[in-house]
């Protein structure tokens, strides 16, 4: 029975050991009623020598010691196992709940998360793009400006530009290594929501998702921009808690285009951020906003360690 025992997990060898005392509380009293118990007539107790007699005495005195104590053995050992046995499925299954519900997350995250290809990159970007001239452009109405339509060229070029910028953030990411997370750029989750860059821990009990957004203003300073990459960003990460009762932290990084504004008017756009970003609780939640050489000089260990 003893190569039966489990010693790879300590709860699997509690319940091992439980298993054989349970075994034990049958196996003694029976072994024990097999043996002779060492009862011989009185003729034959009569015939032998003081020495024999006394050996048979003690024998019988034993026996009879044993036979009153095996109840209280049998039945010791018998809850004792159960006991093992109790403690250590209860903590085994714990622990065993533990590794499915890790094991389970992992692959609902691998079926949920899909990494764009270069047109749907390409695609993704034109939207940001033309989203971004769409509200500078509403903007100049408003204040009855003509807006300047943009070339393809020039959209091109905008394009471009946001995925480079997308690009550098995931590249110093990737540079830093932090060897807790697996960082993948471009994903789209459950085929609704896309993310420029998310980190993945390899602990998931010690650590939580991060899903950073990176948001290039090269036309305008735009706090529409703003709420609207935050907004995406709470729901994205109110379907993630529902699908996996995990909620990631989020981090909203803004370029900015160094000759796109005045001192003071970049000024009052980052007090109006921060403002805005105030009246909401979501949990964790970081932004930063960033000139092109700040970037350009970020220190990715901000963001993960």
């Amino acid at each position: 029975m003893l190569n039966k025992i489990e010693f790879s997990d300590l709860y699997r060898f509690l319940t091992s050991i439980g298993l054989i005392f349970i075994a034990s509380s049958f196996l003694i009293p029976w072994l024990f009623m097999k043996q002779e118990l060492g009862i011989i007539s009185t003729t034959d107790y009569n015939g032998l020598i003081q020495s024999s007699k006394d050996l048979v005495d003690n024998r019988i005195g034993l026996n009879l010691i044993v036979i009153k104590a095996l109840p209280f053995i049998s039945i010791g050992l018998f809850i004792f196992g159960c006991v093992l046995i109790f403690i250590g499925f209860k903590r085994w299954k714990k622990k065993q709940d533990g590794i499915d519900e890790t094991d389970g997350i992992k692959l609902e995250m691998l079926r949920a998360t899909k990494q764009l290809d270069s047109e749907q990159i390409d695609e993704k970007a034109e939207i940001e793009v033309q989203e971004e001239i769409q509200e500078t452009s509403t903007k100049k109405e408003i204040k009855d400006e003509k807006p300047k339509t943009k070339t393809k060229a020039e959209i091109e070029e905008l394009k471009s530009n946001l995925i480079g910028m997308e690009k550098l953030f995931y590249d110093k990411i990737i540079e830093f290594n932090s060897f807790v997370y697996d960082p993948k750029a471009n994903v789209k989750i459950d085929d609704k929501f896309e993310a420029d860059i998310v980190l993945t821990p390899n602990n998931k009990k010690k650590h939580p998702d991060i899903v950073i957004e990176v948001k290039y203003l090269q036309t305008k300073l735009n706090m529409d921009i703003v709420k609207k990459s935050f907004s995406a960003l709470v729901r994205m990460q109110n379907h993630i808690f529902n699908a996996s009762k995990r909620r990631p932290n989020l981090i909203l990084i803004m370029v900015y285009r160094s000759d796109i504004g005045n001192a003071e008017e970049i000024r009052r756009f980052k007090n109006g951020v921060v403002e805005y970003f105030s009246q909401f609780s979501v949990g964790y939640f970081r932004h930063f906003i960033l000139n092109e050489q700040e970037a350009e000089n970020f220190n990715v260990n901000t963001i993960i360690k």
